[in-house]
């Protein structure tokens, strides 16, 4: 073949490579890229690229819109070959009628173009899928340790108000233990104040004491003893071996004057048969003239019973 063949030839080429022409066309193109180097290598190239297509692109299928476009170009193509004339005195390697148009260059170059495109953009949105999933991986992975964290976290807060709790009974019973011993403490300064005052009291110059004397109702052991001031309303009992009350029963002192007794107050005896009664009398001792201890019944107030423990004359 000629130049002028060879440059036929090459158009042929694209269509050779992709199995679109007939058994005769292929036969001439193969039977002339064996004895031509240079359209031997044109079709070596364009095989190259043919087997590198099913790598550039997955099964994606494009946009209606590029699909429209590549048509248009195909048709606008085969139009534009269809009107063109070739010169009389150009020679011709085959038929006309057999002759591929010149579209079939520009239409593989387009469909090239287009799956290189898909491929690039596939390829590209591969990578993006991939760095997605590695970052949703990561912030699972991140979102998983901030979760142990806070179980971590709410453990120790529950194990913490579970410690503030014992903590906050603690301080209760404290706070209660500490009332209780401040009021045992009032109790017994008070109790101490009141023993200073009985002291001080009976240890006075002017206290008089008398004993009390006893009648047939008192146990043998027991005694009593009173100490008051002249002219003062105070008096100070002490009893000794005395037996506590029965149930329904209390222990009494009375002051009568004249004919008059007058309840004084409810005289308490504890486990030990001691008892210490101090009170102020509505008058000076001095006005009264007797005193005696009764064994009464709980809801008799108005007068002594006939039970007398102890009585004395002032």
């Amino acid at each position: 073949m000629t130049l002028s063949n060879c440059d036929e030839i090459i158009e042929f080429i694209p269509a050779f490579v992709l199995g679109a022409l007939d058994a005769d066309e292929a036969a001439r193109v193969a039977a002339h890229i064996t004895n031509c180097p240079r359209c031997r290598a044109e079709a070596e190239s364009f095989r190259d690229v043919v087997g590198l297509l099913p790598y550039a692109s997955g099964a994606l299928d494009p946009p209606p819109r590029v699909k429209r476009q590549l048509f248009a170009r195909i048709a606008a193509a085969h139009d534009d070959a269809s009107t063109e004339t070739a010169p009389a005195s150009r020679p011709m390697a085959m038929p006309r009628s057999t002759r591929p148009g010149r579209w079939v260059l520009p239409a593989f170059a387009a469909m090239l173009a287009l799956i290189i495109g898909l491929g690039t953009a596939a390829f590209e949105a591969r990578g993006r899928a991939d760095q997605l999933a590695a970052q949703l991986a990561s912030n699972q992975q991140t979102l998983r340790s901030m979760e142990l964290q806070i179980a971590g976290v709410r453990q120790t807060a529950t194990a913490v108000e579970a410690q503030l709790i014992a903590s906050v009974r603690e301080l209760d019973e404290t706070r209660l233990q500490l009332a209780k011993s401040q009021q045992e403490i009032q109790a017994l300064r008070t109790s101490e104040r009141q023993d200073e005052q009985l002291v001080s009291f009976i240890a006075a110059p002017q206290t008089v004491s008398r004993p009390l004397g006893t009648t047939e109702r008192a146990p043998d052991e027991a005694s009593a003893r009173m100490f008051m001031q002249p002219g003062h309303n105070r008096l100070v009992l002490l009893i000794y071996g005395l037996r506590s009350a029965e149930p329904g029963k209390m222990y009494r002192l009375w002051l009568a004057k004249g004919n008059q007794p007058i309840a004084i107050g409810v005289v308490t005896v504890g486990p030990d048969g001691v008892a210490e009664f101090v009170v102020d009398a509505p008058e000076p001792m001095d006005a009264y003239d007797q005193v005696m201890i009764t064994l009464d019944e709980v809801d008799t107030t108005a007068q002594p019973s006939e039970e007398v423990i102890f009585e004395a004359n002032l």
